[in-house]
């Protein structure tokens, strides 16, 4: 039986499939081929609705998409690989993966030129790609679909899709707490802005000082500085705090370091100077006293950008589509403000 509101002149597609069944493109196209996971009823609804409408599947088209290898590369620069935060990233990327029947595969970080590597695999995801990054823009230039996890560096091409966090308003959240409890000249140690998140953090946080009056005072970081230099970094700020009287720091690990370099100064974090982490880890929740951070939602940014893959290479995605993940507020110890 054909659709009502299809004419006779209309070639039956898969997002007519997909409406008529009340479901995402890329669920009618996994319903129909058998694959992922979902409840038996919204199956067969696809089905049925593919029955009705006389959809008959391009067999080129099929042919197409389904002489792929089932495995997609996760581009992780390699100073990152010791952050948990990346990790996390990762495993919910191959969650999602396991769900779309597609095998993760880290990449390496350096390959030669003629490698086959890129063709093997049926598309990519990358994860805050830094700026004049070679492979990224060799993957960029390719022919198989990319996600990029935060924005993709200037000057190169558009990724398929883009999974991205407003670190600018994050930044703003974290110093709006900190103003709440009373800190009135918030200090930030930033990584270099040589990434998305980098530099729009540091963008949110000169913003938010030019609003409240207040002069900005950075300490800059990168993935390369050693824990040694991070330290030599947190004893200067300690030594002459000029009226700073909080600290929020960035790259995962750094508040840590500054807490102790706060306790060797001899400076009562609550009391005298409070601390924010930008990004949370276990340690943070654990330490005396424990540390307010942001959850970023690691695992579900590392699933949304499988799914947005996934939608790409069966072409079903929206090209260009960017996708904003939410981030939450922890608020503990070294961020309330006592009065002993």
């Amino acid at each position: 039986m054909q659709h009502p509101a299809l004419s006779e002149q209309t070639v039956t597609t898969l997002q007519h499939v997909a409406d008529r069944a009340g479901v995402s493109r890329a669920t009618a196209s996994l319903a129909l081929t058998g694959k992922g996971r979902m409840a038996p009823a919204t199956r067969q609804r696809v089905q049925d609705a593919a029955s009705e409408l006389g959809y008959v599947a391009n067999p080129t088209a099929r042919a197409l998409r389904t002489a792929r290898s089932g495995s997609v590369g996760l581009y992780v620069p390699d100073h990152t690989l010791s952050f948990r935060y990346y990790m996390d990233v990762a495993f919910g990327a191959v969650a999602q993966g396991q769900q779309d029947d597609l095998l993760v595969t880290l990449m390496p970080t350096v390959f030669e030129p003629k490698t086959g590597i890129l063709e093997h695999l049926d598309g990519f995801i990358m994860i805050d790609p830094i700026d004049d990054d070679p492979i990224a823009a060799r993957l960029l230039g390719g022919r198989r679909p990319v996600v990029s996890g935060e924005g993709a560096p200037p000057g190169m091409p558009e990724p398929s899709a883009t999974v991205f966090t407003d670190h600018g308003a994050g930044m703003r959240l974290l110093l709006d707490h900190l103003w709440s409890e009373g800190a009135r000249r918030p200090a930030c140690l930033l990584p270099v802005g040589i990434i998305a998140w980098g530099r729009e953090m540091r963008e949110g946080y000169e913003a938010w000082c030019a609003e409240k009056g207040v002069a900005p005072r950075i300490l800059f970081t990168s993935f390369h500085t050693t824990t040694e230099e991070v330290r030599m970094q947190c004893d200067e700020l300690f030594a002459d705090l000029d009226g700073v009287d909080a600290l929020v720091t960035a790259a995962e690990g750094t508040a840590v370091i500054a807490l102790d370099s706060l306790r060797a100064a001899g400076i009562d974090v609550g009391r005298d100077l409070l601390l924010a982490s930008y990004v949370d880890s276990d340690p943070l929740a654990t330490i005396q006293p424990s540390v307010t951070a942001l959850d970023l939602h690691p695992r579900e940014f590392g699933r949304r950008c499988m799914q947005l893959l996934a939608e790409a290479i069966e072409g079903t995605g929206e090209p260009g589509r960017s996708v904003e993940m939410p981030v939450s507020l922890i608020v503990r110890e070294s961020s309330r403000r006592s009065e002993s």
